[in-house]
């Protein structure tokens, strides 16, 4: 398993993706990473695909008694299906059910899913409660949904909150307005237990300000909630963000088992 290159998990890539393909959802998708590169190997990106090998080799999957980027007593954290969606409406909820089944039963791990379809995620956790006779999502199971501007935000935040997960965050990334002020903000950092924010890279990547994740940070900071700066605006990703005085900032949510 190699470490990530993502900023705020440990490990992403390989047998994680054991969910392939997407489409497009809302505009944060408009230069999708994921589809560049398929589209670089001639592959068809709207094909979406469920991998039962890979979930099965996923759920025998050696990791790391500790995070490597939090250390002690942290356990690592695994981004699943960064190349596509886990509630893509392709998806047979058996499938979903079956990762949420591994899930379940790696406690040694802390699984991290974001999706842009919270409908489906909403659905499909509470069907799996409901099938195990349980209130809420394992506490290992961190659930996201990614909001770009305050329209999705709008959107997306209330169906996030009705969702059975003991931690949930928002990824606002690509960052493509200013979203402090952002009507549902301060109703969402009541909610959540964690707040990524990045610009978008590459050569097509769309205006940022970083006084939008100044702001964003500050707004953070006054309601107790943790911050993850994850990359500035630049043409290749990765490059760090700065928030001016404050520097770079990550921050996790604390584990609460």
């Amino acid at each position: 398993m190699n470490p990530s290159a993502i900023g705020w998990t440990d490990f992403s890539g390989g047998d994680l993706n054991f969910v392939t393909g997407c489409t497009p959802a809302s505009e944060g998708c408009a230069n999708c990473y994921a589809r560049r590169i398929y589209e670089r190997f001639g592959r068809d990106f709207s094909k979406v695909t469920f991998h039962e090998i890979k979930l099965r080799l996923l759920s025998r999957m050696r990791f790391p008694r500790y995070s490597p980027k939090r250390g002690a007593p942290h356990k690592p954290m695994a981004f699943v299906v960064d190349t596509g969606d886990l509630f893509h409406d392709s998806l047979w909820f058996d499938d979903i059910m079956c990762a949420f089944d591994v899930f379940a039963q790696r406690q040694d791990v802390i699984w991290q899913v974001l999706t842009k379809r919270p409908e489906r995620m909403l659905q499909e956790a509470q069907r799996w409660c409901e099938g195990n006779n349980v209130e809420t999502m394992p506490a290992n199971v961190w659930l996201g949904v990614t909001v770009e501007n305050p329209k999705r935000l709008r959107e997306r935040y209330p169906l996030l909150e009705l969702t059975p997960a003991k931690t949930k965050f928002l990824s606002i990334e690509p960052m493509l307005e200013s979203m402090a002020e952002a009507p549902y903000m301060a109703s969402a950092l009541d909610t959540v237990d964690w707040v990524i924010c990045g610009a978008e890279s590459g050569p097509h990547r769309r205006p940022f300000e970083v006084q939008w994740a100044v702001d964003l940070y500050e707004t953070c900071q006054a309601n107790f909630k943790p911050f993850f700066g994850k990359q500035a605006s630049g043409l290749y990703p990765g490059e760090p963000l700065v928030l001016g005085d404050y520097g770079v900032v990550h921050e996790w949510p604390e584990e609460g088992w």
